[in-house]
């Protein structure tokens, strides 16, 4: 597979895009190469959130007070968020296909999965606190609430940029992925203390 061959250059040029479109910048867009090849490259994404995210599940189990095997929980989530980076593709890909829009697709996953990076390295960290319960109460729920709103509007811009179609389509679009990780976080919950 092509994926695995992904150089130091391409990863910083497509952060690079991505921090430009976080700056609420569209010519962040060039820095997205949208081949085939670097549609499979970006999801090289998931191992630079992995780390990160693998301190989350430590963290979360270690604050955990339920008597659950480590060996479950961690595949549990880690099986989670491997679908999760497989579903929402999927899902926007026949969405497109059937709004005669399949020629955004590579561009928008490309430009969606190099931006999940520095929405991840945004929430995690803050996830992390929260778990360890260094954050708590109300100021961690405003917190949480105010990354929940950049990372959505973020979400959105890139949306729009990618795909260039309307207001309502977009916040479709943004709103599916909201609730699909929101379904997913949920059957992972229920498979890991429902036993």
């Amino acid at each position: 597979m092509t994926f695995i061959n992904v150089s130091l250059k391409d990863i910083i040029q497509s952060l690079y895009g991505a921090f430009r479109l976080a700056k609420g910048d569209k010519t962040g867009l060039r820095y997205f190469n949208t081949t085939y090849e670097d549609f499979w490259k970006s999801f090289y994404a998931l191992v630079l959130i992995a780390p990160i995210f693998c301190i989350l599940l430590v963290v979360k189990y270690v604050s955990n007070d339920e008597n659950i095997s480590s060996i479950r929980f961690g595949s549990i989530y880690i099986i989670t968020y491997i679908i999760g980076w497989v579903a929402f593709p999927l899902v926007i890909f026949h969405i497109l296909n059937f709004i005669s829009m399949g020629d955004k697709f590579i561009r928008y996953i490309v430009t969606y999965n190099w931006a999940s990076v520095l929405q991840n390295f945004i929430y995690l960290p803050f996830a992390i606190l929260v778990e360890a319960r260094i954050f708590t109460g109300f100021p961690a729920t405003i917190i949480g609430l105010i990354l929940l709103s950049i990372i959505l509007a973020y979400t959105w811009f890139i949306t729009k940029v990618a795909l260039e179609t309307t207001n309502i389509f977009v916040s479709s679009i943004v709103i599916i992925d909201l609730f699909l990780s929101i379904f997913l976080s949920s059957i992972s919950q229920g498979m890991i203390f429902n036993v």
